[in-house]
């Protein structure tokens, strides 16, 4: 049995929270309680996932020092806090750490799931907000009342083969605007994958992960061949015309871009570069501590988008 009983999840309504959820919640009476932390016990998603077997526990909407009573209080009888937060509300993770420490959590699991975050974080702005995270959690004060687990993972595999990537992908029509070269390795992980790692990690020996950077990876290619990934997946329909479009940026022109980069875009070409300059291939992976997790393959996933 696992030695966690009690699982909450912050962030459960997004696809890797939902996700996670739903694995925890398979084998019936496996947790004593797996528990979504929500601001809307009442939206459609919580619901939801309520009527699969997850408790819910509304927590403020604005996570502050001041809210850190009400956080406290939701976490009772938590062992441990997997937060799966969006980018906007990474920095405010300091408030859960905080609560989890007072409620008696044993473990939390900072929202990552990206590149190496020690090894690159300097030269990736966009990843900056989760440093401070991790150093706290590292800090003789909280270490000495709070387990960590890192989990890192690459680029999402469906956030790879996206717009937001440079992809244009239909079952006939094919556009990618390749960053750099395109012959630099990079990892990618599909966020459901993702999850099941995670419950995977919330199921066994918890010596396992503790206070450690866990990594996973679903797949890794070269922009280059995802390319000719998409383009031997690409359906040809008897009459009708198939095209695949094919440019690639420089690294230089991607850097000129950043200089006046804003917003949407200061994200996008940050993490662009960190393709081409290979900072988003993981070292190494733990796939081998959990045999059980078959990771979804580049090509397995490029064909179910071009059908």
């Amino acid at each position: 049995m696992p030695a966690f009983k009690n699982i909450a999840v912050v962030g459960g309504t997004s696809t890797i929270g939902q996700a996670l959820i739903k694995s925890l919640l398979t084998t019936k009476g496996e947790f004593d309680a797996v528990i979504l932390l929500t601001r809307d016990p009442d939206s459609k998603v919580s619901k939801e996932l309520a009527a699969l077997g997850a408790e819910t526990r509304k927590i403020p909407s604005e996570l502050s020092a001041t809210t850190i009573p009400a956080l406290t209080e939701s976490l009772k009888g938590v062992d441990a806090l997997v937060s799966v937060i969006g980018a906007a509300g990474l920095s405010d993770q300091v408030h859960l750490i905080h609560a989890s420490v007072q409620a008696g959590v044993k473990r939390f699991f900072p929202s990552e799931f990206g590149v190496d975050l020690d090894l690159h974080a300097p030269s990736i702005p966009f990843v900056g907000a989760k440093v401070p995270i991790r150093q706290l959690l590292r800090s003789p004060d909280i270490a000495s009342k709070l387990e960590y687990t890192f989990v890192e993972n690459g680029y999402f595999l469906e956030g790879f083969f996206s717009p937001f990537f440079n992809w244009q992908i239909s079952g006939t029509s094919v556009a990618v605007d390749i960053a750099g070269t395109g012959d630099v390795p990079v990892t990618v992980t599909l966020q459901a994958d993702v999850a099941r790692y995670l419950a995977e990690i919330l199921r066994a020996d918890p010596a396992i992960s503790r206070n450690k950077t866990l990594k996973f990876e679903g797949d890794r290619f070269t922009w280059n061949q995802a390319r000719e990934l998409v383009s031997s997946a690409v359906i040809h329909v008897p009459g009708v015309k198939s095209t695949f479009s094919t440019t690639y940026t420089s690294v230089e022109k991607l850097e000129k871009r950043l200089e006046t980069a804003q917003g949407h875009e200061w994200v996008q070409v940050q993490l662009l570069l960190a393709t081409a300059r290979g900072q988003g291939l993981l070292s190494h992976n733990h796939n081998k501590l959990f045999p059980n997790v078959k990771p979804t393959s580049a090509k397995e996933y490029v064909a179910g988008l071009v059908v």
